[in-house]
Formats: structure tokens, sequence, C-alpha cells
């Protein structure tokens, strides 16, 4: 197939998976995650503490909450981010919401202009347009538009350094700003650090963050975000929607030290494949696409949006991977792009995620040089295999939905948050281990394991082969 072909069967597939196969709604407000925020920035604005339960009080007026039962959703955003939530706190949530997603749908606009140039290419409407088909049908992409989540702006601030920074200091600082907002995501700068500009943009950027959490919840706040964050995550450590090590050791029947014993190790290997790419690969966006998608090994939260960081991955693999490499590129990018716990969660989904599949497959295969516009045959029939046993079995094992799953759940009056949302997990059924949970989420970091090696073996041939005299190239 001619990559103008492979375009349009991506468009089509996308366009009959958002119009035509949509899975059954699923009752609460639009954006779920934006709610969080949007009460954040209510309960600051009212001068109470939008990391206790005191957001339950904002929560609970959002159209779609169910107010019967305590359904609280925690905040653990940077405080920094409490001067915009307070801003848009102020405005109706429909409002509010419409124009979260509005500066979400600009982010993912802005983000693949930039991983256009980022990958060698001219920015054309053709490379555009495919360019954007990939995020589209980017599972965890789609789930960050769906639950409103920060992750894409971020993930444009960390892109925006590490392709900017010799060029326009102020854009790199600016970029770092963004990349704080999410705390986990911010990690992967460590692979910026050593060129000058860049590092000067980090340090302006956590400095300025520092300064902005002091003007919404004063100096000390740091370490109260850092008791704050860290409970959160030892309440979700191994719950069934986290996409980390010590989960998914868990979900496959590994006792709670065991799993932690599995999650040091993956941490530790993540830390050592980072230095070895950080020594490798010399280009510096490739470093940053390389160290994202090693973040779910040394993270302790990770959810199925924040794999949204794979993305700058697999756009930069399918422009400029060549060869068997490419191959493990298009597997690597087909694992995470796929939301394999969500045909758990949502079996009247899984036509969609198909369709969504198939037009990520087509668009890998359309941003390649000319020769190398196919589909990877072999790639492309194991993968196919793989998703339909995968969701059969999802739809005999199907995996509950929180708050869906709650019933009429009442939180102990005097517990703090972190102990009611891990309550709410316990009661929706999200604590129960199931090794096909399991073995669906680890599909998701199998892929992220095969792009950053996919990036440090392009890196090292390019290198090598910079390294041949002109005869032997």
């Amino acid at each position: 197939m001619t990559q103008r072909r492979l375009l349009a069967a991506a468009c089509l597939a996308i366009a009959v998976a958002l119009l035509f196969a949509r899975p059954a709604a699923t009752p609460g407000p639009p954006l779920r995650d934006f709610e969080a925020y949007w009460s954040a920035g209510a309960t600051w604005y009212a001068r109470a503490d939008p990391y206790e339960r005191a957001i339950w009080n904002a929560e609970r007026e959002v159209p779609g909450v169910d107010a019967r039962r305590d359904e609280l959703l925690p905040f653990i955003g940077p405080p920094a981010t409490l001067l915009l939530w307070g801003l848009l706190g102020h405005l109706p949530y429909g409002v509010a919401a419409v124009l979260w997603w509005s500066i979400l749908a600009l982010s993912l606009l802005a983000l693949v202009l930039l991983l256009i140039r980022a990958g060698g290419a001219s920015i054309t409407p053709f490379s555009f347009l495919a360019t954007l088909a990939l995020a589209v049908a980017f599972g965890p992409v789609t789930s960050d538009l769906a639950l409103g989540q920060i992750a894409l702006p971020a993930l444009l601030g960390a892109v925006a350094l590490a392709i900017l920074a010799d060029r326009s200091l102020a854009a790199a600082t600016a970029g770092s700003c963004l990349a704080f907002a999410q705390p986990n995501l911010a990690l992967a700068l460590t692979s910026q650090l050593g060129r000058n500009r860049a590092t000067l943009a980090i340090a302006v950027g956590a400095a300025a963050t520092y300064v902005l959490g002091t003007l919404a919840a004063g100096p000390q706040w740091p370490l109260a975000y850092a008791r704050a964050a860290f409970a959160h995550a030892a309440a979700e450590r191994f719950v069934a929607i986290q996409l980390t090590p010590v989960s998914i050791a868990y979900g496959f029947g590994a006792p709670a030290r065991g799993a932690e014993v599995v999650a040091a190790v993956a941490a530790l290997a993540a830390i050592a494949a980072a230095l070895a790419i950080a020594v490798r690969v010399r280009d510096p966006f490739a470093r940053l696409a390389a160290f994202s998608v090693l973040l779910p090994f040394a993270s302790g939260f990770f959810h199925e949006h924040n794999l949204t960081v794979a993305y700058p991955a697999a756009a930069w693999c399918a422009l400029r991977a060549r060869g068997s490499t490419r191959a493990i590129a298009l597997a690597g990018t087909l694992l995470v792009a796929i939301d394999w716990l969500g045909l758990a969660q949502r079996p009247t989904g899984i036509v969609q995620s198909l369709l969504l599949a198939i037009a990520a497959l087509c668009a890998f295969a359309a941003l390649s040089e000319q020769r190398d516009s196919r589909i990877n045959l072999p790639a492309a029939m194991t993968l196919a295999v793989l998703f339909a046993v995968s969701a059969w079995l999802a739809a005999h094992n199907p995996m509950p939905v929180w708050p869906d799953s709650l019933g009429p759940f009442r939180a102990v009056p005097n517990a703090t948050v972190a102990a009611v949302w891990m309550a709410e997990q316990h009661t929706a059924g999200l604590l129960h281990a199931d090794p096909l949970w399991a073995l669906l989420r680890s599909f998701s970091l199998l892929g992220c394991a095969l792009l950053a090696y996919a990036i440090a073996r392009h890196s090292a041939y390019r290198r090598t082969e910079s390294t041949l005299p002109d005869s032997n190239r």
C-alpha cells in the first residue's frame, strides 16, 4: 500500500471507531479526572485543603457525580497548579471542562508539530495528519483526552525543552514549568542534564514551580505535598488499574513483600538502562523519548493515561526507524497503543479498540520513507492473534470500574483521604489479585521496553554508521 492509502485507511478506521463503535456510555461527569482538578481549585479558593476530604464538598456538586454515596476522587497535583485550577474553579463545571479540553486539544496539535520536527521530517499536511492519526489511535492519548488529564500539556513542555533548548531559553524554561506540573513525567527531564541551556531551563523551571507552589500553599509545601503523594501512592500500590511492576507482580499472586522486591529490581534495571541510553544516544530528543518510556518501571504511580509519555517514542520510531529495528518499534508501539486493561473494563469497546489498533498500525506504516511504507506482516499477525486471545479472555473475565461498582459506599467519618480512597478501591473490587488483569497490563510495559530498545538500537546503528569510511556506507 502507498503512504496515502495507508493514511486514508487509518483515518477511516478512526472515524468508524469514534463515531460508530463507541462502547456503552458510563454514568458520571465529562472529563472524569478533571473533576478532581476543578474541585481542587474550588476548594483551594474557599480556603480549605484540597488534599483532604474537604474536596468532596466541591466534587459532590459536579453534574453527574452521585452524591448519595461517597465517591471522593483525590487530588494529587503539585500546589503550583492550584493557581490554574483556582481560575477554572470559578467557572461552572461544564464551561471549565470545555475550556480545559480545548487546551488539551491545542497541546496535542502543538506536540504533533514538535514531534515531526524531532523526527527529522518536513511539516506537510501529510506528515501532520499521519502523526496526528497515530496520536488519536494511541490508546493512552485518547484516554488522556477523555479523562481530562494534564499529561498532554506536561508532555508538550518536556518535548519543547528537549527540542528548543538550544534555540530559545525562554521556550525551554516555559516547557520545564509545564513538565513539572506532572512530577512523574518531570523525571524524564534528567535526560537533558549536561546540556547547558537545558540544565539552566530545568533549574529555573524548578525554582518557578517552588515559587508558584509557595503562593498557593506556603513555603513548606514540598514536605506536605510529598506526604500527601506518598500516602496516595501507598493506597494505590496494589490496585489493579496501576501499570507498575509492583501492582502487576501482586496481580500475578506475589505476596506484598515479594511484589515490592520485583518493583525494586525493575526500578534498578530501568535506571541501568537509562544510564546506558544516556551514553549511547546522542540525540537529545531521542534520549528524552527513551527515558520517558522507562518511567513506568521506576515510578510508583502510573495509570493508562500516563502512558501518553510513550507517544513521542512511537512517533520518533515511526519517522526514523528502519529494517528490523522498525519491526521492533512497531510491536512496541502497538503494545502500548492498545488499551489492554480496557478490554476487561469495557468489553463493549473491544471493536473500537481493534479499529484504533488498525489505525495505529496504518499510521505507523505511513510515517516512513516510500520504500518502507508497508505493513510488517509478521509483527501485525502476531499482535492480531494476541489481541484476539486477550479480548476473548477479557470479555469472560471483566474488571470492575470505579465508581460504578461502589454501590452505596460510605466512608469512615474520621479517615484520611488516602484511607478513603483505598477503601473505595477495595469496595469497588480493584484490589483483587487477578492474573489475567496482570497479564494485560504487562503487555503495555513490554511495549515500553521494546520502544526504549528500538531507540537505543537505532541510535547505536547510526552512530556506528557515522564512523565508517565513505566507501563502506
